[in-house]
């Protein structure tokens, strides 16, 4: 037997074998119904793909402004003219052009802003990729406005893609160099600085401002008190009466500049380029306003406000404006509080002025508003201790005050300034007694 044989009949033989003969009816038709479904599944899909519309892609918007050529590449730029006429919230924007440079240099408390020319001020306002001002950190949206007849120009200068800064810093440092100064927002600790170092990493020199007005630094003086917080939306919407409508939030900023970079969609970034434009010109507001508010006193200002005007005269060495002010804000009607600090200004300058009585009124007047508050309290004891002892000589009430004067300088302090007013008194006592024997003998002997 050959061996195909020996192998047809081991498959066919036994339990498990295979018998001979073609295979079962019912699979042949289950497998040929398979393949109809199968067919049909293909044809179907075959034309619903023949037959969908397929809608064409919307191209992505163009980015704002214009594209403007230079020997160093092209950069783009948004430009917007504000009329005279516009104001910002309830401030006309133009009187900026005709703010006092030696009430600037006063508020900033810097003497070198006093040469500067108002007209031709050059306000900043960076927009970035991050807040930590690192040498990652690009500003990829320098917004720059200035006067040109009293009508304010805004450009924007915008960073189409990482690498290109260079033509946008060299027109940056075209219009620091026709200005008078710098005017930002926390530029001195932020803005400034971050350009800085881009000049020197893109290899471009850097610009030298000739003052800069950081108006931080003024805004907090005067308003922090009030306000707490002085960032500039919260300046528009408590100094200026203006309040932005679908402002974009500032910490949203960075990752619309990455989305633009990735998808190179314009629209993305035209909320930023608007809330850029909205700062430089509250920057225009808020210095009129500053100036407004030093140079002149209205009814309507905030006791607090009035004492930080005050406090910041104080410091510039305009005494008689910041007594002015300290007047007007201890009798504005203020929280105690500020009535109390109000008047502790007033008396300080009295000190100066070298006017014992009205100090002491000042100071007297002080403790009272002062009563509910024990630190503050202590703090008028303490002067009044100290002037009743050593102009006054009156050491009865020295003590009196001097006893409730241990929160101002500490009990041990307070303890040793008691038993030497106490000496004192018992010395001044026994000299009084001295004199008053002398005139009975004297009256005696005559």
């Amino acid at each position: 037997m050959s061996l195909r044989d020996k192998l047809a009949r081991l498959s066919s033989a036994g339990p498990g074998g295979r018998p001979p003969g073609p295979p079962p009816t019912e699979n042949a038709e289950r497998v040929a119904k398979l393949r109809g479904l199968l067919s049909q599944m293909i044809a179907d899909e075959k034309r619903r793909l023949r037959d969908r519309v397929v809608e064409p892609a919307t191209p992505p918007a163009p980015l704002p402004g214009e594209s403007i050529d230079t020997p160093y590449g092209a950069y783009q730029r948004v430009c917007e003219y504000l009329e005279p006429s516009h104001c910002h919230g309830r401030i006309p924007i133009a009187q900026a052009t005709r703010v006092c440079p030696r009430t600037i240099a006063k508020l900033a408390l810097d003497e070198e802003l006093e040469g500067v020319d108002p007209s031709r001020m050059l306000f900043v306002d960076t927009e970035t990729t991050g807040l930590s001002g690192g040498s990652g950190t690009i500003p990829f949206l320098i917004g720059l406005a200035w006067f040109e007849d009293e009508s304010l120009r805004v450009e924007q200068l915008l960073l189409p893609a990482p690498g290109l800064e260079v033509p946008m810093l060299r027109r940056l440092a075209e219009r620091i160099d026709a200005s008078s100064a710098l005017v930002t927002y926390n530029g001195k600790a932020f803005d400034w600085p971050l350009l800085r170092n881009r000049f020197v990493l893109n290899r471009v020199p850097v610009a030298t401002p000739a003052a800069h007005l950081d108006l931080l630094h003024c805004a907090r003086r005067v308003y922090k008190r009030r306000l707490g917080q002085v960032r500039l939306v919260n300046l528009e919407e408590s100094v200026l009466g203006m309040r932005r409508e679908r402002d974009i939030d500032g910490a949203e900023i960075p990752a619309l500049f990455w989305e633009l970079v990735r998808g190179g969609d314009g629209s993305v970034i035209a909320p930023v380029v608007e809330h850029n434009a909205n700062d430089l010109i509250a920057l225009a507001a808020i210095l009129v306003r500053l100036v407004e508010i030093y140079e002149g006193l209205g009814p309507e200002d905030e006791p607090a406000d009035r004492l930080g005007v005050a406090q910041v005269a104080k410091r510039a060495a305009d005494v008689e404006l910041a007594g002015r002010w300290a007047t007007a804000a201890a009798e504005g009607g203020g929280p105690q509080d500020v009535t109390a600090d109000a008047l502790w200004l007033a008396a300080e300058l009295a000190r100066e002025r070298g006017d014992v009585p009205e100090r002491r009124e000042l100071l007297h007047r002080g403790l009272e508003a002062a009563t509910r508050d024990e630190a503050r309290a202590a703090r008028f004891h303490l002067a009044l201790a100290k002037l009743y002892e050593h102009h006054l000589k009156d050491f009865e009430a020295a003590l009196i005050h001097a006893r409730a004067s241990d929160l101002e300088e500490g009990a041990a302090r307070r303890d040793h300034r008691v038993a030497r007013i106490l000496v004192r008194l018992e010395r001044a006592r026994r000299q009084v007694t001295l004199r008053s024997t002398r005139r009975r003998r004297r009256s005696a002997d005559a």
